[in-house]
C-alpha cells in the first residue's frame, strides 16, 4: 500500500507504524525487531520493537540489566524519527557513565508525575538534578534538560518547557560541548513545533548559525525553524525581521524575494494574528509586493484580526491602511473581486466589529472604519447578508456610529433576541471626541434598538460627568426624545411602586436627571410632585414588616453582650462585632470574651472565654456546640487549638478540619444537625463533647430519620444519604419534601433547597411546617419573560418571583406568616434578604424591605437589633399580635396623618435646636429625631405597644418622609447657591498651576542634596501653592483660603495667640528643608547640564520664595513639630498670630494612637528671632535653616537665567576642582558636582559635560557617599559671590576648595580610579572604617536608658552599629585588602580601621541585634536558646525585661510572648566561642550575616589580609607575589611562565576576568593573548562562552552560575573561600597564601575535576 506525502505526514505525526519502505522522508525511521536473552529466563526471549536510531541505546540499557541481544535486527516498519534523548544519548555516547543516567531515570519519572499537579516543585527538582549533573557529567545536561522540557510539554506547560530547552542550549555554551548539528537542528524543530521555543533561544540560535554554517544554509535553517515555530502557535517575535535581514544579507540573496517567501509562510500560520506591531511595520513595504506576486495573500490578510497590533483606534487605522496598500480592501469594496476570491464582506465586517471590542462590550469610534464601511455599502446592500455587529465581548454591544451608519444605508443586521442582555455605549459615545459622530436617528427609529438607547440612558446619570452629558442629551435632536420617554417611564416606576424601597430606588435613579427633567418632560415632573407618600407607607405596613417578629432569647443574649466593655482602638473594628456561629436550631453569638448559645426558647449556655491571649482581627475564636457543651477553637501560628467549655483548662491541639486563617464576619452559615442519640452531624463523622478532631462542615438535609450530604455529579448538585457514625455517604436520593417539588415542566434547584427536622420550640415557624420537617424546595418554571422561581414549604404554600434578567428576582424561600393574615414573600439575594408583597390590592409584586443577615435590621427593620441567618428564622415569633392587627387595618388617610404629625414634630425639634444655638449642653438635651417620630407614631397609633415594633414603624415613617422630600427636591430643585471663589473651596492660589511646576517636577529638581518627605505627584501643585501662601501670610496679610473647620474650638488658644478665620493650602511635598539648600540649588539652576524642562521647576520655586520673606528669613524662621492631645482636630493650614509672630501649620506629621496625641508640622516666623512657646502646644523638635544666599541674589540669579539661559560649561573646571580638593574629588565626581549634581542627567546634558551615562552614575554614587550637608556646601560654594560672574568667569572652584579643606580636609577617601577598579567588590562603605573619628558608631559610645514606654533604648542611637554596619566594615576592609596593590598609600589605613572596629566591639555596654531572631525553620530562636542554656520557657528577666544567657546572649521582649535575641560582643571569647556555633546551627547558612561579620572581625584571617605586605604591585600577579610558585607550576606542567601565571590566577582567584588580569599584570594584549593560547592548548582548562564570566578559559569542573552582583565561579574553588550566592566572593586570606593553598591542593592529588556523580550505584569520589 502506498500513501501520498500528506497522508504519510499525518500518520507519522499520529504515531502510526507504516510498512517498511513507505516513505523516504527525513523524519521517518525504521522500526527494528530486537531480541534479548538472559540466563534467568530459561531460554525465553525478550522481544522489543525499537526505532533504529534508538537501537544502540536500548541495547546498552538492557545490557545494564544483564540482557544480551541476539544477532540481527530486522526492520519491520517505519515510524516517526526520534532524536536521542535522556538516558538514551548518554548510554550511546558515554557508556562508561551510562549507568548514572539509568540510575536517575526513577528520579526523572518521579518528577514527571509531579509536573502536572505541582509544576513548581517538579521544576525545582529538575533544576537540582541538573546542578548535580553539571558538577559531574556536564555533557549529559543538554539531553537531560530536553527530557525535562518534554515532561512539561506532556502537560501543556510550554513556559517551563521553553525554560528547560533554553537551559539545554546554555549548557552547550557554558561547558563548550561538542554539538551534533543534525541532532540540534532536529530538537530545535521539535520544540519549535511544540511551541516551546523562546525568543532568547531562537536569537542565540541565529548567532550560532551565522558563526558556524554557510550563510545560505544558516538562512534556510533559520527560515524553517521560524516557520515551524509559528505553525506551532508561537507568534513572530519583535526582532524577527532584523534577524532575517542579517542572514539574508550575509547569504547575498535578494531581500525582497526571500522576505516574500518568509512572509507567505508566516502569515499562513494561525499565530500570525498575534504578531507584534513591529513585525507588521517592518514588513509593511514588502506586503504589497507579496500581494501582487501571490494574490491569495489578500484573502489571508482579511482572515487575520491582528490581536498583537494594539488596542488603540490608531492601531485599527494602521491595519485598515495596510489592507488598502496591499489591495485587500478591494475584496471588500468591489463585489466582483469579493466573489472571485470567495470573500464575504458582511462576515469580515462582523468579525472586525467583534475584534475591535477586544473582549469588552463595545468599541470606540473609528473614523477609518466608518469610511471603509461607507465604501463597502453598495456591495453589502446588494448582497443582503446580515452583519453581526453585536457579536463578541462580555455581552452583546455595538459601536453606535457604525450601527447608525449601517441602518441608515440599509445594510442588513443581526440583532440578538430580546431575552439576551444587550448594551449600547451611550456614555462612551457622548464623551468620544473623535470625528465621525452621527446623529443616531436611524438607531432611534428602529424599535428594537430604541429600547436599548432607552436602557443606556440610566448609566449616564451615574457618570462622573453626568450633568454635562445629560445637557448634551437634552439638546440632541434625537436623544432628547428618548430621554423624555425614559423620564416618563422612570416617573411611572415611582408612581407604581408598591412599597417604600421601590419608590426610593426610582427617585435615586431620577436624581441625576433633575437639572434637565423640567425642560425635557415637565409632565413627568408634575406626576412625581403630585404623587403622595402616604399610600406607600400604608401599603408597606399593611403588607407586613420584619419587626413584627422577634426572637426573645436572642435579644436577651445580645443585651448581655452589649453590657460588656467594648474593645477600643483602630485595630478592634472587627473584634467588637457580633460573631455568629451555628448550632442549629441554636445560634452561637460571641463578642470579646463572651459566647452564648441561644436556643429557640432560651439561652442554653453562657460561657466566659479562657483564651491564652486576647483575640485579634486575624485570629477570632470559633465555636461548635454538641451535647450541651461549647467547643472553643482558635488558631495560633500554623496550629489550631481548642477546649470544651466544661473543662477550659484542658487545652488540646485540634486535628481534623482546618480553621480559616482570617475571620470573616460575613461567612455563610451552614446548619449542622443534632443527632437523637447525642452528638452533632456536620457532614463528616459526628462531633461529640470531648472530641479533639474537628469534622468537616458540609451542607446537610435531614428529616428526622435520614441525613443527606451535598455532593456533585459532574456540574449537577446531588444529595447523598449519609451516615454520621462513620462519616461516609451512600446513594443519591431526595427527602420527601423535595420530591413534592418535582414537576415535569419545571427544574428543581437542589442546591437552593432546605430540609430540617422539626425541633422543640419551632412548631410555630412563620414559614410553616407539616409537623415533621421545616424548610422549602425551589424550582424554576416557565419560559422567556414568564420564567419564574417558585418555592414551596411543608405546609403546602407556594410563592413565585420573576427569574428573567433585568427584573427584580432572587431565590424565594417562602411566605412569612405574620399576625393578621399578612404573608410577605422572603427572597434570598446576594448578601441580603428581601421582603416582597405577593401582589393584589391593585398592585403587582413589589419590594417591601431588605435586610442583611448577621447585622442590625437597618432602615426597613430598625426594631430588630440583629437579623439571624435565614435557617434560624424558624425561631421568630410575633412580638405584638394586637399591634400587627393595627398595621393590617391602617388606612392611607391615617398614614397621611402620621406623616403630617411627624413632619410637625421634626419641625418642632429643629426649632428647639435653633433656640439652643451653640450651647452644647442645651443641644444635647433636645431629644433625637427618632424619639420625636416614635412619640408621634405612638400617639397616632396607640395600639402599638411593643417598643421594638414602634421603633420599626417610626423608621419607616422617616423613610416615607425622605421619599416625599426627595420627590419634592426633584420636582422643585432648590436654587443653586452662588459659587464661592476657588480660593474658598480649593485653597489659596488654586489657579496657580504653571507648566513644570507640579510637585513631581519640583521634587525631581531639588532632590539629591538630602532627604525629602511627603507626597510628590504629577498634576498636583501643592508645594508652590503652599510656599506662595506662606509668603503671603508671613508678609502680614491674612490667609485667604478655605475656612478653618470648627473654628470656635480650634481657635480657642492660650497665651494670647489668635487664629485666623481662613487657611493656607495643606502640605503635599515637604519643602521647608529646601530653605537650607537654596545656594546650592541656585547654582544647579544655572547648570548647562539641565534641560529647560528640568530647570523651570527651580526657577518657579525661586520666584515663589522671593515673593515674600521666606527666601531671606534666615534665623527668623524655624521648622518645628508641635504636639497636642488628639481629638480629631483638623488644623492643617491654620494660621496663628501673636505680637508680630506668625505660625503656620503646614500639615499633620503623625498621629500617635497609643498615647492619644497628634503632631503638626509647622513653620514659625519671629522677626526678632527669639521664638518661644506656641499656645498650648508642646515642642517636639525644631530645625533652622541658613539659606546661604540673600533674597536679592536669588532673585538676581533667577532673572539672569531667564534672560541668558544656562551658564556656559567651563571645560577646565573639573581639573581645577580636582586640584582644589587636593585630589579628594576625582574627575567624574568633580564633573558631576560642577554640573549641579541633578538626578538623572539626560543625554543632552551629558554631551555638554562630556560624560557617558555610566560615568555620570559612577561619579554621582561616589558623591552620595559624602555627607549631604558637605555636598550642599560644596555645591553652594561654586556659585560666585556675584551670581553674574558665573556667566563671566565660571564656577568658583577655589571657594569650593576652601570648603573642602574646612569640612573634609582630613577625610581619607578611596581614590576614584581605585573605586573604578574595585567596582565588582563590596567596598561601597569602606570609608566609614577608614575614618573612624568621623563615623559616629566608631567614635562614640552610649548607654541604654528606659524610654517613655519603659523599654531600654540607646541614649545616642547613632553610636550603636547596626548589623549592616558591621557587614559593610568587613566587606570594605576585605575588599580593599584584596583589591589594593601593595605599596598603595591607602593600605596603611586598613589596620587602624580594623583596630577601631575591634575596639568598639569591646565596649561592655554594647548590645546588638545581629539578625538571629528566627531559626532556619522560622521559629523564634530565643525559645531554643532557653532550652540550650537550661532555662525555663519564660522568666528570668531583670528589672528592664532583659534575660541574660551567659556573657554574650541577651533576650529582650519583642512582641506578644516572643523574645528577640541580642548579642553582647564584649562577652565573646573570640572567633571560636561556642555561641557562634550554637547560633549558626540554629539560624542556618542563609541568615545571620552580621553574626558572621562579628566572628570575622574577631578572627585572624582578616587581620593577616589587611596587614599583608609584599613587593609593590598587585598580589594577584603571581610573577610579582609568588615567582617561585610560578616557576614550579611551569616546570610541573611544561608551561611558559606567563601561561603558568595565568593558570595560577584561574586556579585560585574568584574574579580572574580578562580585564582584571590585564590590570593586575600590566601585560600588553599580545602577551596576554600568547599566554592564553598556550594555556588553552592544554587539558588544564576548557574554553567556553559563559554569561557574565568575563573570560573564556575555565577550570575543568562544575560551574556556579551566580546572580549579579556576584561573579559566576568554578565549584572547585568553594573549598578555598566562601562563595556566597548573591554577593561577590572576597577571600579573607592574603593573595599569596591563596595561590599557595590552591597549588597545594593540586599537588596533593586534588586538581580541578568534575565530581563523581553520586547515584544509588556509586560512591563519592573524584572523576579524572
Amino acid at each position: 500500500m502506498t500513501y501520498d506525502e500528506n497522508t504519510v505526514t499525518a500518520l507519522l505525526d499520529a504515531g502510526a507504524v507504516l510498512p517498511p519502505g513507505s516513505t523516504a522522508r527525513e523524519n521517518a525511521d525504521g522500526l527494528t525487531l530486537r531480541a534479548y536473552t538472559h540466563p534467568a529466563l530459561d531460554g525465553r526471549r525478550v522481544v522489543r520493537l525499537v526505532p533504529d536510531t534508538l537501537g544502540e541505546a536500548e541495547d546498552l540499557a538492557l545490557e545494564f540489566l544483564g540482557l544480551a541481544r541476539e544477532p540481527g535486527s530486522p526492520v519491520v516498519g517505519q515510524v516517526r524519527r526520534e532524536t536521542l534523548g535522556f538516558p538514551a544519548w548518554p548510554l550511546v555516547h558515554d557508556p562508561a557513565n551510562g549507568h548514572h543516567a539509568l540510575a536517575l531515570v526513577k528520579d526523572v519519572e518521579r518528577l514527571a508525575r509531579q509536573a502536572k499537579s505541582r509544576p513548581g516543585t517538579a521544576k525545582e527538582g529538575f533544576e537540582a538534578l541538573g546542578e548535580r549533573l553539571g558538577r559531574a557529567v556536564p555533557h549529559f545536561l543538554p539531553t537531560f534538560y530536553e527530557q525535562a522540557a518534554r515532561v512539561f510539554l506532556e502537560h501543556e506547560n510550554t513556559t517551563y518547557a521553553a525554560a528547560f530547552f533554553g537551559r539545554a542550549r546554555e549548557a552547550e555554551r557554558v561547558h563548550a560541548l561538542a554539538v551534533d548539528e543534525e541532532r540540534r537542528r532536529a530538537v530545535f524543530l521539535e520544540f519549535a513545533f511544540a511551541g516551546a521555543l523562546t525568543v532568547k533561544a531562537l536569537k542565540e540560535y541565529v548567532k550560532d548559525l551565522a558563526a558556524r554554517l554557510e550563510p545560505a544554509v544558516a538562512w534556510a535553517q533559520f527560515r524553517q525553524l521560524t516557520v515551524e515555530r509559528c505553525a506551532a502557535g508561537m507568534p513572530p517575535y519583535a526582532s524577527l525581521p532584523q534577524d532575517a535581514r542579517g542572514l539574508i544579507r550575509a547569504a547575498g540573496l535578494d531581500r525582497v524575494t526571500e522576505e516574500c517567501g518568509l512572509l507567505a509562510d508566516l502569515i499562513a500560520s494561525p499565530a500570525a494574528v498575534r504578531a507584534p506591531r513591529s513585525f507588521w511595520t517592518a514588513y509593511r513595504a514588502v506586503l504589497p509586493v507579496l500581494a501582487e506576486r501571490v494574490p491569495e495573500t489578500r484573502t489571508r490578510l482579511l482572515e487575520i484580526m491582528p490581536a498583537g497590533l494594539g488596542r488603540d483606534v490608531a492601531d485599527d487605522g494602521f491595519w485598515l491602511a495596510l489592507l488598502a496598500e496591499t489591495g485587500a480592501e478591494r475584496l471588500l469594496t468591489e463585489p466582483s473581486e469579493a466573489a472571485a476570491h470567495g470573500v464575504d464582506p458582511a462576515d469580515w465586517l462582523g468579525r472586525w466589529a467583534s475584534f475591535r471590542k477586544h473582549g469588552g462590550s463595545y468599541s470606540p469610534r473609528s473614523p477609518e472604519t466608518l469610511a471603509l464601511v461607507g465604501r463597502m455599502t453598495p456591495g453589502l446592500v446588494a448582497a443582503g447578508r446580515p452583519v453581526a455587529l453585536f457579536a463578541g465581548g462580555r455581552h452583546a454591544g455595538a459601536d453606535l456610529d457604525l450601527l447608525d451608519l449601517c441602518l441608515t444605508e440599509g445594510i442588513a443586521l443581526t440583532v440578538p433576541d430580546s431575552g439576551e442582555r444587550m448594551f449600547l455605549p451611550l456614555a462612551g459615545w457622548l464623551t468620544d471626541t473623535r470625528e465621525g459622530a452621527r446623529d443616531l436617528a436611524a438607531v432611534a427609529a428602529d424599535p428594537r434598538l430604541r429600547r436599548l438607547l432607552h436602557t443606556a440612558l440610566g448609566p449616564v446619570g451615574g457618570h462622573t460627568r453626568a450633568t454635562e452629558m445629560l445637557r448634551a442629551v437634552a439638546g440632541h435632536p434625537v436623544l432628547s426624545e428618548v430621554l423624555r420617554e425614559w423620564l416618563d417611564e422612570a416617573a411611572d416606576a415611582f408612581t407604581d411602586a408598591v412599597g417604600l424601597p421601590g419608590a426610593a430606588e426610582a427617585l435615586s435613579r431620577l436624581h441625576a436627571f433633575r437639572a434637565v427633567a423640567p425642560e425635557v418632560s415637565p409632565e413627568a415632573v408634575a406626576r412625581i410632585a403630585a404623587h403622595p407618600a402616604a399610600p406607600l407607607l400604608a401599603r408597606t405596613l399593611r403588607a407586613g414588616i420584619l419587626d413584627e417578629l422577634g426572637w426573645p432569647a436572642l435579644e436577651e443574649a445580645l443585651a448581655v453582650l452589649d453590657a460588656q466593655p467594648r474593645a477600643q482602638g483602630p485595630g478592634h473594628r472587627h473584634t467588637d462585632s457580633i460573631a455568629v456561629y451555628e448550632a442549629w436550631p441554636a445560634l452561637i453569638v460571641a463578642r470579646g470574651h463572651r459566647a452564648l448559645v441561644v436556643g429557640p426558647r432560651e439561652v442554653l449556655l453562657d460561657h466566659e472565654l479562657r483564651l491564652p491571649h486576647d483575640p485579634d482581627r486575624r485570629q477570632q475564636p470559633r465555636f461548635r456546640y454538641a451535647d450541651g457543651e461549647l467547643l472553643v477553637m482558635w488558631r495560633q501560628g500554623s496550629k489550631q487549638y481548642g477546649y470544651w467549655s466544661s473543662r477550659p483548662a484542658d487545652v488540646f491541639e485540634l486535628g481534623g478540619e482546618q480553621l480559616p486563617s482570617w475571620w470573616n464576619p460575613n461567612e455563610t452559615v451552614v446548619p449542622s444537625l443534632p443527632l437523637p442519640d447525642g452528638g452533632r452531624a456536620s457532614g463528616g463523622k459526628a462531633l461529640h463533647a470531648g472530641d479533639t478532631v474537628l469534622p468537616p462542615a458540609r451542607s446537610l438535609l435531614g428529616d428526622g430519620s435520614t441525613l443527606w450530604r451535598r455532593g456533585r455529579d459532574g456540574l449537577r448538585t446531588v444529595w447523598l444519604e449519609y451516615d454520621p457514625a462513620t462519616g461516609t455517604h451512600g446513594r443519591a436520593s431526595l427527602p420527601a419534601l423535595l420530591r413534592a417539588g418535582i414537576r415535569e415542566d419545571a427544574e428543581l434547584l437542589p442546591e437552593r433547597c432546605e430540609v430540617l427536622p422539626l425541633r422543640p420550640g419551632l412548631e410555630d415557624s412563620p414559614f410553616g411546617t407539616d409537623g415533621t420537617v421545616l424548610g422549602h424546595w425551589v424550582r424554576t418554571e416557565g419560559e422567556g419573560d414568564a420564567r419564574l422561581r417558585t418555592a414551596g414549604t411543608p405546609d403546602g404554600r407556594t410563592v413565585s418571583v420573576p427569574a428573567t434578567a433585568g427584573r427584580p428576582g432572587g431565590v424565594p424561600v417562602g411566605a412569612l406568616r405574620l399576625p393578621g393574615g399578612a404573608e410577605p414573600v422572603v427572597v434570598e439575594r446576594y448578601r441580603g434578604i428581601g421582603l416582597m408583597t405577593p401582589g393584589g390590592d391593585g398592585f403587582g409584586p413589589g419590594e417591601l424591605g431588605r435586610v442583611s443577615p448577621q447585622a442590625p435590621g437597618g432602615e426597613f427593620a430598625a426594631g430588630t437589633p440583629f437579623v439571624p441567618p435565614l435557617p434560624f428564622w424558624h425561631a421568630l415569633r410575633p412580638r405584638d399580635v394586637r399591634g400587627s392587627a393595627v398595621l393590617r387595618a391602617l388606612t392611607d388617610e391615617l398614614a397621611g396623618e402620621m406623616l403630617r404629625s411627624a413632619t410637625e414634630a421634626l419641625a418642632e425639634r429643629q426649632e428647639a435646636l435653633s433656640h439652643a444655638g451653640d450651647d452644647e449642653q442645651a443641644r444635647a438635651a433636645v431629644p433625637s429625631a427618632d424619639r420625636f417620630v416614635r412619640r408621634t407614631v405612638a400617639r397616632v397609633l396607640p395600639g402599638l405597644t411593643d417598643a421594638r415594633l414602634l421603633t420599626g414603624v417610626a423608621a419607616l415613617v422617616r423613610s416615607a418622609l425622605r421619599v416625599a422630600d426627595s420627590a419634592t427636591a426633584f420636582a422643585f430643585p432648590p436654587p443653586e447657591r452662588p459659587r464661592l471663589p476657588r480660593n474658598r473651596t480649593e485653597g489659596m492660589f488654586a489657579d496657580h498651576h504653571p507648566a513644570h511646576g507640579d510637585d513631581h517636577s519640583v521634587y525631581a529638581a531639588v532632590s539629591g542634596l538630602g532627604p525629602l518627605q511627603g507626597w510628590w505627584q504629577r498634576e498636583m501643585w501643592s508645594a508652590l501653592r503652599q510656599i506662595r501662601s506662606v509668603n503671603h501670610v508671613l508678609s502680614g496679610r491674612p490667609a485667604d483660603g478655605t475656612p478653618l473647620p470648627d473654628r470656635e474650638r480650634l481657635g480657642a488658644l492660650t497665651d494670647g495667640w489668635q487664629s485666623e478665620e481662613f487657611t493656607v493650602p495643606g502640605i503635599g511635598m515637604v519643602w521647608p528643608q529646601v530653605l537650607g539648600r537654596l545656594r546650592a540649588l541656585a547654582y544647579r539652576a544655572a547648570s548647562p547640564a539641565l534641560t529647560e524642562a528640568r530647570r523651570e521647576p527651580l526657577l518657579l520655586l525661586f520666584e515663589a520664595l522671593t515673593e515674600g520673606p521666606l527666601a531671606g528669613a534666615g534665623a527668623t524662621v524655624r521648622r518645628m513639630v508641635l504636639g497636642e492631645p488628639h481629638d480629631k482636630q483638623r488644623r492643617v493650614g491654620q494660621v496663628l498670630r501673636r505680637a508680630g509672630r506668625t505660625v503656620v501649620i503646614l500639615g499633620c506629621e503623625n498621629v500617635d494612637t497609643q498615647r492619644g496625641r497628634v503632631n503638626w508640622l509647622a513653620l514659625d516666623h519671629d522677626p526678632s528671632g527669639a521664638f518661644g512657646a506656641v499656645a498650648h502646644f508642646t515642642l517636639d523638635r525644631e530645625a533652622r535653616y541658613d539659606p546661604a544666599i540673600g533674597a536679592e541674589d536669588l532673585a538676581a540669579l533667577t532673572r539672569l537665567v531667564r534672560e541668558k539661559g544656562a551658564a556656559p560649561w567651563s571645560a577646565g573646571a573639573p581639573e581645577a576642582l580636582v586640584a582644589a580638593s587636593g585630589g579628594g574629588l576625582g574627575p567624574a565626581q568633580a564633573t558631576v558636582l560642577l554640573a549641579g549634581q541633578p538626578q538623572g542627567i539626560e543625554a543632552e546634558g551629558l554631551a555638554v559635560i562630556g560624560l557617558k551615562p555610566r560615568q555620570c552614575e559612577f561619579g554621582d554614587a561616589l558623591l552620595q557617599g559624602l555627607d549631604a550637608a558637605a555636598r550642599t556646601a560644596l555645591l553652594g560654594a561654586l556659585l560666585p559671590g556675584d551670581p553674574a560672574d558665573l556667566w563671566a568667569t565660571g564656577p568658583d572652584t577655589e571657594a569650593a576648595g576652601r570648603v573642602w579643606a574646612e569640612r573634609l580636609g582630613s577625610l581619607v577617601r578611596v581614590p576614584e580610579d581605585v573605586r573604578r577598579e574595585l567596582a565588582g567588590l563590596p567596598a561601597g562603605r569602606a570609608e566609614d572604617v577608614l575614618n573612624p573619628s568621623r563615623t559616629p558608631w566608631l567614635s562614640r559610645t552610649t548607654v541604654l536608658r528606659p524610654d517613655k514606654d519603659g523599654s531600654l533604648v540607646p541614649e545616642d542611637p547613632a553610636a550603636v552599629p547596626s548589623g549592616r554596619d558591621l557587614v559593610n566594615a568587613v566587606d570594605g576592609l576585605a575588599s580593599l585588602a584584596y583589591g589594593l596593590p601593595h605599596g598603595h598609600p591607602l593600605r596603611a589605613s586598613l589596620p587602624a580601621g580594623l583596630a577601631a572596629v575591634r575596639r568598639r566591639l569591646t565596649d561592655p555596654g554594647l548590645i546588638l541585634g545581629l539578625g538571629v531572631e528566627r531559626t532556619e525553620k522560622g521559629a523564634p530562636t530565643a525559645a531554643e536558646l532557653r532550652k540550650a542554656y537550661g532555662m525555663p520557657a519564660a522568666g528570668g528577666a531583670d528589672a528592664h525585661g532583659l534575660t541574660r544567657l551567659g556573657e554574650a546572649i541577651v533576650l529582650r521582649p519583642w512582641y506578644r510572648d516572643v523574645e528577640t535575641v541580642l548579642i553582647r560582643p564584649a562577652g565573646l571569647d573570640g572567633p571560636d566561642d561556642a555561641v557562634f556555633g550554637l547560633l549558626a546551627g540554629l539560624v542556618g547558612p542563609h541568615q545571620g550575616r552580621p553574626l558572621h561579620a562579628v566572628r570575622t572581625l574577631l578572627g585572624e584571617e582578616l587581620d593577616r589580609a589587611v596587614g599583608a605586605g609584599g613587593a609593590p604591585g598587585y598580589a594577584q600577579d603571581p610573577t610579582v607575589s609568588v615567582p617561585a610558585l610560578v616557576a614550579e607550576v611551569a616546570g610541573t606542567h611544561g608551561l611558559g611562565e606567563d601561561a603558568a601565571a595565568l593558570y595560577l590566577q584561574l586556579l585560585a582567584l574568584p574574579d580572574p576576568t580578562d580585564r582584571n588580569r590585564a590590570r593586575w599584570t600590566g601585560w600588553r594584549p599580545a602577551r596576554l593573548k600568547k599566554a592564553r593560547a598556550e594555556l588553552a592548548a592544554t587539558d588544564l582548562v576548557v574554553e567556553a562562552r559563559r554569561p557574565r564570566a568575563g573570560r573564556t578559559l575555565f577550570l575543568p569542573c562544575g560551574w556556579r552560575d551566580l546572580s549579579s552582583p556576584a561573579l559566576p565561579v568554578e565549584t572547585w574553588k568553594e573549598s578555598l573561600y566562601p562563595v556566597p550566592p548573591r554577593r561577590p566572593a572576597v577571600p579573607l586570606l592574603p593573595v599569596p597564601e591563596l595561590f599557595a593553598r590552591a597549588w597545594q591542593r593540586v599537588r596533593a592529588g586534588d586538581p580541578p575535576a568534575y565530581e563523581e556523580l553520586r547515584t544509588r550505584a556509586t560512591r563519592k569520589r573524584r572523576r579524572r
